[in-house]
């Protein structure tokens, strides 16, 4: 059976690797406001490292788009 959503749950994205996450949820309460289930116990300084990462793979994502949209001729 599925647990009914709390009124103030809502749906977040983990800082550390990015997945989407509902919280706070009772079901799961490892989870922060910041982190996922499986994020939330790692070391602190794994959780920095890996949201940097993430942040630069992010930039290098919509850089790549933007130059793809860029170099496309036009019709």
């Amino acid at each position: 059976m599925a647990t009914k959503p709390q009124p103030a749950t809502r749906l977040r994205t983990c800082r550390a690797c990015g997945t989407r996450y509902e919280y706070p949820l009772k079901s799961d309460p490892v989870a922060t406001r910041h982190h996922c289930a499986d994020c939330a116990p790692l070391p602190s300084p794994l959780r920095k490292v890996s949201e940097r990462l993430l942040l630069r793979v992010q930039k290098l994502e919509l850089e790549v788009a933007r130059l793809k949209s860029a170099s496309t001729p036009p019709r």
